[in-house]
């Protein structure tokens, strides 16, 4: 009985610590950039809230850290004068322009240090219950690849915290229980799955996510579980019923002359 197990990782005070300390910023700002990224995108800020968030507090520190180019433009928009000042919508709209590309800055790294925590922590955790343990990032998904023996499991971690878990070569409960050590395992390093969602597929060579990466043709299931989620697939070519320069009008004209069609 093969498993794929879809879940929210959420992780402890002590990961969000690690995380700050990694990206030298204050702890407990992700709420508070929720809340500014939201206001800037709704356009229903004012010219004293954009001064507020260039301003010296929590969250201009936390972008001077992580976004620093576009805080400096915002704050050189709102320290203008001049023809910027006698047109202060135009001004308004550049500034926030700028401070929503310094807020998306910021949440990115967040949501990457985050994610590499995370990823560590299942890495961490395959070590210790003996699996040889292979890790690919991305720009926004890591791929995990868990092997010992005949059995292998694929994570995909996305930014957000989305986990995504497939089970392959094991069967009968034994899935199950090798997916439920390795989850307590991770735990006790601080990350805890929420919202799970299982499902017994209970095919011996793996369920969607290791089927999709297996047809990338690549020998690591972990990088190819991020070029999957991570690389557009490749378009499709449109069956062309005319050819070039030739349209169902000119046709048409061309067999009221009695041409061939």
């Amino acid at each position: 009985m093969s498993t794929r197990v879809t879940a929210s990782a959420k992780v402890s005070a002590a990961c969000r610590q690690l995380v700050n300390q990694r990206l030298n910023i204050a702890l407990g700002l992700t709420i508070e950039l929720d809340r500014a990224s939201t206001a800037l995108a709704s356009g229903r800020v004012d010219l004293p809230t954009l001064q507020g968030l260039v301003a010296g507090g929590e969250i201009a520190s936390v972008l001077a850290t992580l976004a620093p180019a576009p805080l400096a433009r915002a704050r050189d928009i709102l320290a203008g004068s001049g023809a910027a000042a006698a047109n202060p919508s135009a001004l308004i709209t550049s500034a926030r322009v700028e401070l929503a590309s310094a807020v998306t800055m910021a949440s990115s790294a967040i949501a990457g240090a985050t994610r590499d925590v995370t990823a560590e922590a299942f890495a961490g955790a395959g070590t210790e219950l003996q699996y040889a343990v292979s890790v690919c990032r991305g720009s926004t998904t890591t791929g995990v690849e868990l092997r010992r023996e005949h059995e292998v499991m694929l994570l995909r971690i996305h930014d957000g915290g989305l986990i995504e878990s497939d089970h392959a070569g094991l069967v009968d409960s034994t899935c199950g229980d090798r997916q439920r050590e390795l989850e307590e395992t991770v735990a006790r390093r601080g990350v805890e799955l929420t919202g799970r969602k299982q499902l017994n597929h209970g095919a011996y060579h793996g369920g969607e996510l290791i089927s999709a990466a297996a047809t990338r043709g690549d020998p690591s299931l972990a990088r190819a579980t991020v070029t999957d989620a991570e690389q557009p697939p490749p378009r499709t070519r449109n069956h062309r019923l005319f050819s070039d320069g030739e349209t169902e009008a000119s046709l048409r004209s061309r067999r009221r002359r009695g041409g061939a069609a």
